[in-house]
């Protein structure tokens, strides 16, 4: 009599997210090992990320990269700002240099910030500070009342001031109120060191943020957490309210607001800085712990100063983009579940995604427009401004890819007494127009794998494939379909892993589950 096949279900495979850091162990089918292109969509499952449509088709810079991006927020609009080979431009669809008068750099690494009602400004390590005034050319800052004003690497908008650091890396000096250019005393502008105040000795400041009412000052490897800023002018307001030791912060871009929390780059992973209503500390949570190892080796190879970060709250990602010698290094966390305010962080509210390609990308912003702007090179290698959007990187495909850990695939009581012999799968994908799914396979930690593709075109007639029950009625059905995609597998052992590999050619593709069918074989030693 023939033994009957064994179903074994992998229902939203990858669901948790990449874990890389325990992905040579025994992880439950929920987790990936690998995970690129992808994001999650709103029922959880893995779906291809947007790719990038280029914006610019005048005034590129030429063959270099667009380092820095930056939104400049009128009451009305959205203008980008962007810095690429010393200057500085405006505008998507055509680059209009904006570089004006200013000191010429010797840098990109430009710290932008809105000020005032219609104006930016902007900081970096040893050079005069520059303001623009409704989007139009920079220019150096003139002091108007005889102050000093700081040429350090960091600045901050906040509470009506500029607060910026002085090249000493640890002296952060504040502005007039609603004034730039005022930097005494007298004018009601100040400082304070942070010196006497970091928990293990000396430490030099990284990024400065605002969070709820607070001013954080970040050092590299301790944060300052000062109460009373929007009021320090008055005496004995201002004051240190905690100091976090141990952490800090790494990368000045790498800080981002995230609803009622602020994540930032740690030399430990991405770090998130929550507020405890129980205790008077400041708990910090790692949500980079699934991928820790990884990513500290990318950033300790990478420079520091050019990574790059992004908030999107329209797709719920936090965007962390890190420089190396061949491509850049992206790390997409989902983040759609920091939002609740009473919760900190745990393993299974962050998931994580690795992406690849996307326009050796080298700068990033969103804008209150609701469009995500991206720095990237085109297909001339020309530096250009596109946004997300659409399902190619320019013109190019790029590849949603997912591997499920080493699985023992018996129940408890039979766990590692056969060999397991999968005979046949089935792959349930979402998507659009004609696409190549390939599903690979390997048995015992053995990195050849078998692999299978086939051809899907999708039918017309989105109804009567019953989307509801998918969760799939907010995708727009009429364009994407259900399709069941077979595959025969052979070769047998203890432990397998499953993938799933689908080229992106302008349409959105998600994998909904793995149907896998098996033998038991013999008993296994």
């Amino acid at each position: 009599m023939p033994t009957p096949l064994i179903p074994i279900t992998f229902q939203a495979p990858g669901y948790k997210g990449l874990n890389s850091q325990l992905s040579s162990t025994a992880l439950d089918s929920g987790w990936a090992t690998e995970l690129e292109n992808a994001v999650f969509d709103q029922t959880g499952k893995i779906t291809s990320r947007k790719g990038f449509t280029a914006l610019t088709t005048s005034g590129s810079p030429g063959a270099y990269d667009i380092e820095q991006v930056f939104c400049y927020e009128s009451e009305t609009s959205t203008t980008v700002l962007c810095a690429s080979n010393l200057k500085l431009y405006s505008g998507t669809t055509t680059l209009t240099d904006r570089t004006g008068t200013i000191t010429t750099p010797t840098a990109n690494n430009w710290q932008f910030q809105n000020f005032t009602s219609n104006k930016v400004v902007a900081w970096q390590l040893n050079h005069p500070p520059i303001v623009s005034t409704a989007g139009g050319n920079f220019a150096d800052i003139v002091v108007s009342d005889g102050g000093t004003i700081p040429d350090g690497n960091v600045c901050l908008s906040a509470f009506g001031r500029i607060w910026a650091t002085k090249d000493d890396g640890y002296t952060v000096q504040y502005s007039a109120i609603l004034d730039e250019t005022k930097w005494a005393t007298a004018s009601g502008a100040g400082s304070f060191s942070t010196l006497q105040y970091w928990p293990r000795g000396k430490d030099y400041i990284t990024a400065m943020a605002v969070w709820e009412d607070k001013l954080i000052v970040f050092g590299r490897r301790n944060i300052l957490v000062y109460d009373g800023a929007e009021n320090i002018a008055t005496s004995g307001a201002f004051v240190l309210q905690d100091a976090i030791e141990g952490v800090g912060c790494i990368a000045r871009d790498s800080v981002q607001g995230v609803g009622t929390d602020i994540l930032f780059l740690s030399e430990t992973g991405v770090r998130s800085l929550k507020k405890s209503l129980v205790t008077t500390k400041s708990p910090l949570q790692d949500i980079s712990t699934n991928v820790r190892d990884d990513l500290v080796a990318y950033t300790t190879a990478g420079t520091a100063s050019k990574i790059r970060s992004c908030y999107n709250p329209i797709e719920g990602f936090y965007l962390l983009i890190i420089p190396s010698s061949t491509a850049p290094i992206i790390y997409c966390f989902d983040v759609k579940n920091l939002h609740q305010y009473n919760e900190l962080p745990s393993e299974g509210m962050i998931r994580v995604s690795k992406w690849t390609g996307y326009g050796s990308i080298s700068g990033v912003a969103m804008g209150r427009d609701g469009i995500m702007y991206v720095g990237v090179r085109n297909s001339s290698n020309n530096g250009v401004v596109g946004s997300y959007s659409a399902y190619l990187d320019g013109a190019s495909t790029y590849t949603l890819k997912y591997k499920s850990p080493w699985i023992d695939m018996s129940g408890e009581e039979q766990a590692g007494t056969f060999y397991k012999i999968p005979k046949k799968a089935t792959l349930t994908t979402v998507g659009g127009g004609t696409y190549q799914p390939t599903l690979t396979w390997a048995f015992d930690y053995n990195i050849t794998e078998s692999t299978s593709t086939t051809t899907v075109n999708s039918p017309t007639g989105a109804a009567e494939w019953g989307l509801a029950e998918w969760g799939l009625d907010e995708w727009n059905a009429s364009a994407r379909e259900l399709a069941n995609s077979r595959f025969q597998l052979g070769r047998y052992g203890q432990f397998f892993r499953i993938g799933v590999t689908i080229p992106i050619n302008g349409k959105e593709i998600s994998i909904q589950k793995i149907d896998l069918f098996m033998k038991r074989g013999r008993i296994s030693h």
